[in-house]
């Protein structure tokens, strides 16, 4: 694929943890395809395409959409709260580039992870769970902190709370892929119509 169509890939990756988040912490449920489809994509440390880190295009459906929504100006207050959390995770990501213990940390601790997963048949909320540890040992050293707005019955169940520091790892992640495939803030602003166009595109594929 063209390299403004793997930028969108990884932006949609963003919008679409960004979406998970706040639909989580609003309404306290996911759409669980699109939620796997995030968490998966930290477990692909070797790849031959941004595809393959995301499995498919239709697993980011719910990124593609959200992408084409925010970047058309089509913006309510939730869109407010997604685009907080994708300017957030594009700053995590630029922070944690820079810092090579902290991101070597990240990587072999994930890699750790994958292989507990397989050997000892890990639930899927075992999994979660560890990612969220994993997190809190990483991630919260780096600023900003990112807060999460929603319904504080929500937001104090441990389950919803470890879903949440997994989907902004995966957010990060996918802030990660964006920089080393050239994407920045400022094509953000100024390739608008060329990533919504592409986005558009990428969605009726599927």
């Amino acid at each position: 694929m063209k390299s403004v169509e793997n930028q969108v890939m990884a932006l949609a990756g963003m919008f679409q943890s960004a979406t998970m988040i706040e639909q989580l912490a609003r309404k306290g449920d996911i759409n669980q395809a699109a939620f796997d489809c995030c968490i998966d994509s930290l477990f692909t440390f070797e790849s031959n395409s941004v595809l393959d880190i995301y499995g498919d295009l239709a697993g980011l459906n719910r990124g593609f959409q959200a992408l084409v929504d925010y970047l058309s100006g089509r913006n309510s207050q939730t869109g407010k709260s997604v685009a907080y959390y994708i300017m957030s995770m594009m700053k995590l990501s630029t922070n944690l580039i820079r810092q090579d213990a902290l991101s070597n940390q990240l990587h072999n601790d994930l890699q750790n992870i994958q292989r507990n997963s397989i050997d000892f048949e890990l639930s899927r909320n075992s999994l979660i769970s560890k990612i969220d540890s994993l997190y809190q040992q990483t991630i919260s050293q780096l600023q900003p902190r990112i807060v999460v707005r929603g319904e504080q019955i929500i937001l104090s169940d441990a389950d919803n709370a470890a879903r949440v520091r997994a989907l902004i790892l995966a957010g990060i992640r996918s802030a990660v892929l964006w920089h080393q495939l050239g994407g920045s803030k400022w094509k953000l602003i100024f390739s608008r119509k060329k990533y919504v166009d592409c986005a558009k595109r990428l969605l009726s594929s599927f």
